[in-house]
């Protein structure tokens, strides 16, 4: 009788540890687990409204300095005069079939004319160097179109650059000083 009662006792502690790994155990990690991502999810809920508490702060800072550097633009002497003049380079190189490379003022008079005050008296003057790529009768009409316009004050340099064959573009660099506040195209 009590091998029968150890023999039943086995079995149904047997049972017992079977059940527990086999049922128990998973469903218990299963659970855990779920408790972990939901901690989580709260946590990322947490965060979440922290940030979307800080989003009109963040937008009102945002529209701020958008203005400020709307003010800050509108604020640059001679701003509209320099991309007025680029554009009139740019638009007289095309028409004589020129193509322009590149526009480059120096920084340095870009950042005096920043802190300058406008005085319309005394429009300031800028150093541009304009580096160009076509054909020489093309550029000459581009130098005379230069020196006959208004804003034209002065040749720094000229430079003409070709291939030591001569079957490569041919390259020219004009530098010369334009004063502000004088760009109206002439034809």
């Amino acid at each position: 009788m009590k091998r029968q009662l150890a023999l039943y006792s086995g079995i149904a502690l047997t049972l017992l540890v079977g059940w527990f790994f086999l049922l128990y155990s998973p469903l218990s990690n299963e659970l855990v687990s779920a408790q972990v991502r939901a901690e989580q999810a709260e946590q990322q809920i947490a965060e979440f409204r922290r940030i979307m508490g800080e989003l009109p702060v963040y937008l009102e800072t945002h529209r701020g300095l958008e203005r400020n550097r709307t003010d800050l633009n509108e604020a640059l002497y001679a701003r509209d005069d320099i991309l007025e003049l680029f554009n009139v380079i740019s638009n007289r190189a095309q028409v004589l079939n020129l193509r322009v490379i590149e526009i480059t003022p120096p920084v340095e008079e870009l950042l005096l004319l920043n802190n300058l005050m406008p005085d319309p008296d005394k429009p300031p003057f800028l150093n541009l160097t304009v580096r160009l790529r076509g054909g020489y009768i093309n550029f000459g009409s581009y130098v005379a179109f230069i020196e006959s316009a208004k804003f034209f004050r002065g040749v720094n340099m000229c430079q003409i650059t070709t291939s030591p064959d001569q079957t490569g573009p041919t390259d020219f660099l004009i530098g010369f000083q334009a004063l502000l506040g004088q760009i109206e195209e002439t034809s």
